[in-house]
């Protein structure tokens, strides 16, 4: 779990009384999840041995998946797993945006082509992008020309700093956003380009090309990757 859709999944099916118990990768996505679940709860990142082990000794039946679209390695492992174990599998994928480039917006593939884009674009970067690919940033933008929103997390605002971004820079919120939010925040940082990544509408993709096209600012959107 760890998204909005992975809580309400988990509190719905115990409500139903079925037994279940879930894992999220941090300890603030556990605590999000307590106060709708009251099963029990695995809190940090479980490799591929780990969900075996889990999967043994809560005598597991099936497993869902809801996890971020863009959590690549925790899918693969969680389908290894199943696979290893011969328990049932299901994804529960959040439904994509309808999104043509063009009116503001630039479709990356990945997040090679839209370090190209930043790297060709003057002024402030805005980064929603999470902190996890930050590092690769770095490599064409000066720290101090970035501004990234993050999870109000010590383990992600560490990583914006040891990467030299500047405290004023750091925006370390609980998302999703609506589109006012975004425009005052973008508004405020005067943001000459903004990438996200196409997270759906349960991400606030929608809010923040809206914001982005009322101030008439470009967006990289990164698309989702491809889950074996």
């Amino acid at each position: 779990a760890g998204t909005s859709e992975g809580r309400e999944t988990a509190s719905r099916l115990e409500k139903e009384g079925l037994p279940v118990m879930a894992s999220t990768a941090t300890e603030y996505g556990g605590e999000l999840l307590a106060r709708s679940f009251t099963g029990k709860i695995i809190s940090g990142p479980l490799q591929l041995e780990e969900l075996v082990r889990a999967i043994k000794e809560y005598r597991v039946r099936k497993v869902l998946d809801a996890t971020h679209p863009f959590a690549v390695d925790i899918t693969e492992n969680a389908r290894l797993a199943c696979s290893e174990t011969g328990v049932a599998y299901e994804r529960l994928e959040r439904d994509p945006l309808e999104i043509e480039p063009g009116e503001g917006v630039i479709i990356a593939r990945d997040t090679e082509e839209a370090l190209q884009v930043a790297a060709a674009t003057e002024g402030t970067i805005f980064l929603t992008i999470g902190s996890n690919k930050l590092h690769h940033y770095k490599t064409v933008i000066d720290p101090a020309r970035m501004v990234v929103r993050i999870l109000p997390l010590e383990s992600s605002l560490e990583k914006c700093l040891d990467l030299g971004i500047p405290p004023k820079n750091i925006i370390a919120m609980q998302g999703p956003f609506d589109e006012e939010i975004n425009y005052l925040l973008f508004k405020r940082y005067n943001a000459s380009l903004v990438v996200s990544k196409e997270s759906g509408s349960a991400g606030g993709t929608a809010e923040k090309i809206s914001a982005a096209r009322r101030l008439s600012i470009p967006l990289v959107l990164i698309s989702r990757p491809t889950h074996k």
